[in-house]
Formats: structure tokens, C-alpha cells, sequence
């Protein structure tokens, strides 16, 4: 490559951080204007985050750094997935310790202009202390200036969070050179730029004995008394959005490949329109070697299962931060549809395949399939060899 375009990548990267500090300057400065500092330790906070399962899950740590920073305050997640249906922090986080209320919107409770009021008057009532936006990664300087008027309009008397992260400016360049820090990472500091939280990275649901029993029940009862030198593989091979999908005759060669090698139990995870495909990649297996938990098991479940398994193989999707949760190695399939490296799983232990400086559109979805296309069932299968041989490793020291 030339000097000319190494030169040109300087220059972009240059003007997107000047228009990210640009844009949150502004956004500072409104907020210095609209509300207060804290000057006592709030006792009734807001944090306001939608997004469904990856986006919710990535936020735990976060929710659980703001709990033990203020111990004995009110704390209420307000949070909508989008249309009803969807799945998000309702059916992830009821329950969770870390939360006093758990307010949950659709998208059709605020879609005409007398919803919205009502809305606002329902908030308001509660009178917030503090206001905490945990942005959403591509969110716009237009949406964080409305959601700080509607902070405001609510009565709240101190509030934080209105930043930008990320631009889709010059995406080509940001994601064949920049890296990122993770989507978790990203959410506990923009915490510490305002004075919460130091300490470590924590997860925590509130699974019921309930739950885990009936995980037990279906791992029994599919695979019998499994030993522990057992390998038992997670496929998540579904996904929100179509191009973000390996192909599933490829999940299927891969699977096929370490049941025949390594005897290798397969857990086919996701919702219930992941049942199809989930079918497609267990049809040649033999019964014993295979269970399709998709569309069967609910989130906490599904967290309960993943503890079981030895590691997964998954897309980009909320399912491989479900794994980075309970602390499982993750193999991530992944394109170039977001900003290099801040979707990754949080952790040392997972391996990401993915083929960058691609001669097409970043911001197309044909550009983003065919980037995931690019992965072979080869490089899948050697990664599947290295976690295999690091699990032996580990088995055989202890």
C-alpha cells in the first residue's frame, strides 16, 4: 500500500474523532445548561437503555457497577425492545438484585403524540434524582438532544450519558483499521468519566432452581449421565438480521465434522424462528449426538444451558455475549456491519473470524453477507481444533 493511502486513512480517522468530540462538546454543553450537578448521593436514579437481548446483556456489568456504587438508591431500568414480541431486559433481567423496577415499552405505547404525554406525565411522577442514558452505539446527535429535552420534561434534576460513541462516516476505513474496545468495555467507561464504578466486570441473573433443574432434566434425559471429558458444542447459527448469518449448510459440515472426530454432543440454541435451520444443521447426526433447545427454552434457560456446554460457535448475535456471561469460550462469526472490534464478546478466551478490506460497500447488506461468506468452513473447523485441545489442557491440570 502507498504512503498516499496510509496518508488518506490518517485523515479520515482524523475527522471522524474530531466530529465525535465536535458533536459531544455540544452535547456537554446542553447538559451543563439543563441540569444540575450532583451534590448529594441521589436516591431515586433512571437508567434508560433499549435494545434487546446482545445489547441488554452487554449493559449488565454496567447496571451492577451503578447498584454498588449507590448502594441503597432506587434504581429503575426503563427499556423498550421495539415492537411487542421482541425479547429484551424483561425477560432477561426480572428479578435481577441489582434493580429495584424494571420498566418495560413498546414501541406502539408512544407512537402518537397524546402516548408520548402520557408517558411523560407517568415518569415524572416518580420524581428521579438522577437521569443515566447508556447510549445506544450508533445512536445520533439528534436522538440524545431529544432524549435529554425529554429528561428535562420528566423532572429529573441531574443527568449524564448524552454521548456519542460511534459514526458511520468513512465506515470502510474505520473498520479495516481502527479497533475498538468492546461494547461492554465501552459502557463502564463512560460510567468512570462520571465518577461510577471501579471494579471489576460482573454478570448476574436471576435464574430460579426451577430452571436449572429442568436444564438438568433435558441434558439427562437427551444425553444421559455425560462424562466430564465430554465436548458439548453450542451452535447459535441464527441471528436478527439475515446477512449476519454464516450459512447453515456450513454450521452443518462443521458440526458433522466434530461428531464424527471428537464424539462431540451438539446443543442447537435460539427463538422459534431458528428452528428450521436448527433441523437443516442436526439432519444427517444420529439422535444421541444432537438436541435442538431453539424455540424450547427461554433466555435464563438458555444461560443455565450455556454453563453446561464446553464452548460456541455463534454469529454476531445476542447469544455469544449470553456466552461471555457465564464465562464460556466463543467461536464468533462476524462481518463488517459495525465498527471493528465493539460488538466482540467481552474476554480473552474468544476467537473471532472475520475478513476485513473487502472490495465493496461496508454499509450494504449484499457487502456485509458477502464478508461473512468469506469465512471457511476451514477456518471454523481449526479454530473448533485449538478450543478443543485448550479445554484438554485445562481438563488434564485439574
Amino acid at each position: 500500500m502507498s504512503s498516499k493511502f496510509f496518508v488518506l486513512v490518517k485523515i479520515q480517522s482524523s475527522i471522524v474523532d474530531f466530529l465525535i468530540k465536535w458533536l459531544n462538546f455540544w452535547l456537554s454543553f446542553f447538559q451543563e445548561i439543563l441540569f444540575k450537578k450532583l451534590k448529594s448521593i441521589p436516591q431515586n436514579i433512571l437508567i434508560y437503555k433499549i435494545g434487546n437481548i446482545g445489547d441488554i446483556v452487554c449493559v449488565v456489568p454496567a447496571l451492577i457497577a451503578i447498584r454498588r456504587f449507590y448502594p441503597n438508591s432506587k434504581i429503575t431500568l426503563l427499556t423498550s425492545p421495539g415492537e411487542k414480541g421482541a425479547l429484551g431486559a424483561k425477560e432477561l433481567l426480572s428479578g435481577a438484585w441489582y434493580l429495584d423496577n424494571l420498566e418495560t415499552y413498546y414501541a406502539e405505547d408512544i407512537d402518537s403524540l397524546k402516548r408520548k404525554i402520557n408517558f411523560a406525565k407517568k415518569l415524572r411522577e416518580n420524581k428521579y434524582d438522577l437521569f443515566i442514558q447508556l447510549p445506544d452505539d450508533l445512536v445520533n446527535f439528534r436522538t440524545l438532544f431529544r432524549n435529554m429535552i425529554f429528561t428535562k420534561l420528566i423532572g429529573a434534576k441531574s443527568a449524564f450519558g448524552f454521548k456519542i460513541r460511534t459514526i458511520q462516516l468513512f465506515k470502510k476505513t474505520q473498520v479495516d483499521h481502527l479497533l475498538q474496545e468492546t461494547e461492554v468495555e465501552s459502557l463502564l467507561n463512560l460510567l468512570r468519566e462520571n465518577s461510577i464504578g471501579k471494579g471489576k466486570i460482573e454478570y448476574d441473573f436471576n435464574i430460579s432452581e426451577q430452571q436449572k433443574k429442568h436444564i438438568n432434566d433435558i441434558l439427562n434425559q437427551k444425553f444421559g449421565n455425560f462424562k466430564k471429558s465430554d465436548i458439548i458444542v453450542a451452535i447459535s447459527a441464527g441471528g436478527k438480521k439475515e446477512s449476519n448469518q454464516w450459512p447453515r449448510e456450513r454450521f452443518k459440515e462443521v458440526v458433522e465434522y466434530l461428531c464424527k472426530k471428537y464424539n462431540a454432543k451438539i446443543v442447537i440454541i435460539g427463538g422459534g424462528a431458528d428452528v428450521f435451520q436448527a433441523k437443516v444443521i442436526a439432519q444427517n447426526l444420529e439422535n444421541k449426538d444432537y438436541l435442538i433447545a431453539a424455540g424450547e427454552i427461554g433466555i435464563l434457560e438458555t444461560i443455565e444451558l450455556l454453563k453446561r456446554c464446553s464452548f460456541l460457535i455463534s454469529n454476531s448475535t445476542g447469544t455469544i455475549h449470553l456466552a461471555t456471561a457465564v464465562g464460556l469460550p466463543a467461536i464468533g462469526i462476524y462481518g463488517v456491519r459495525d465498527v471493528f472490534g465493539r460488538w466482540f464478546p467481552y474476554g480473552q478466551q474468544h476467537k473471532i473470524l472475520y475478513h476485513k478490506f473487502i472490495d465493496c460497500n461496508y454499509k450494504k447488506e449484499e457487502c456485509i453477507k458477502r464478508s461473512i461468506e468469506l469465512i471457511s468452513v476451514e477456518e471454523v473447523i481449526s479454530v473448533c481444533e485449538r478450543i478443543i485441545k485448550e479445554i484438554k489442557l485445562i481438563k488434564e491440570k485439574s
